[in-house]
């Protein structure tokens, strides 16, 4: 095996984590592709619908940081270099989310 088919392989197997604000929901994004969402039990029933969306979406883009970090340091522990990917920029809340809060 050679160390690009490595690389590949290893890439394919980042197993992704990423908590909430208030660390109620967890996002693991496993090798294959497939997320499971954890919400804590109970934390979440007083909440309103914006306020839980906005937990699973916390968890969501720490889990794509996450994976950004981990496909970074797979790119400078094989080519020495982080060239080609780009820094990950969360979004920012919209005004009709932002109005939510």
């Amino acid at each position: 095996m050679n160390s690009l088919t490595r690389y590949f392989a290893d890439v394919g197997r980042i197993r992704a984590v990423g908590l909430s604000t208030n660390q109620w929901v967890e996002v693991v994004r496993h090798h294959d592709g497939d997320l499971d969402v954890r919400i804590r039990p109970g934390l979440l029933r007083r909440c309103t619908e914006e306020e839980v969306a906005a937990e699973i979406r916390t968890a969501l883009i720490a889990a794509v940081a996450d994976h950004r970090r981990q496909y970074q340091q797979l790119r400078i522990d094989y080519f020495g270099s982080s060239l080609g990917v780009e820094e990950f920029t969360p979004p920012q809340p919209s005004d009709s989310q932002e109005q939510t809060r």
